[in-house]
């Protein structure tokens, strides 16, 4: 005769179910978390084709001659009530919002509703994005200019096709 809790013995019907269950159930969950994907939020590389030949002529065809950073900041319309006052001094007991905000106006001749963030000048900054300004000197002796987010996927000398704001890199 077992006794409860001594070894060797058996857990009771539903006991002995739960036992096995259990582990069943993190080992189907852990086996159905790798079947999601993560998006790949990485620059894509910058596409490539392959290069006339000799003899064609290329019409939107030729070598970067330059690259600029420029910094872009986004336009934000923030109620009057919520933009920093930079005249003032900002601090402890200060008047300055910073944080996510909802505001919703009430009554006549009133603003728009906002949701968005506010914060000081020196975090807009932060908020800024970068574009690259990439000059193409084209083969018929022109210049274009394409601004793009991945300017780093370009080097100075490199020959491309533009096609409106895309680059294609050609390899001969």
């Amino acid at each position: 005769m077992t006794q409860p809790g001594i070894a060797g013995s058996r857990p009771h019907g539903g006991a002995w179910r739960a036992l096995v269950a259990v582990p069943a159930l993190a080992l189907g969950m852990a086996a159905w978390a790798q079947n999601i994907r993560i998006p790949d939020l990485r620059e894509r590389p910058a596409a490539v084709a392959p290069a006339p030949k000799a003899g064609e002529t290329c019409e939107r065809c030729g070598v970067i001659r330059s690259i600029r950073e420029i910094t872009v900041q986004r336009p934000v319309n923030v109620p009057q009530q919520f933009r920093s006052d930079t005249s003032a001094a900002s601090g402890p007991g200060g008047t300055n919002p910073v944080g996510a905000v909802i505001y919703v106006p009430f009554g006549a001749g009133t603003d728009k509703p906002y949701v968005g963030g506010v914060g000081t000048p020196e975090m807009r900054e932060r908020f800024s994005e970068t574009e690259y300004e990439i000059t193409v000197l084209l083969d018929n002796g022109g210049y274009t200019m394409v601004r793009r987010r991945d300017g780093l996927a370009y080097r100075v000398g490199d020959r491309v096709r533009v096609e409106g704001t895309q680059l294609e890199l050609l390899v001969p």
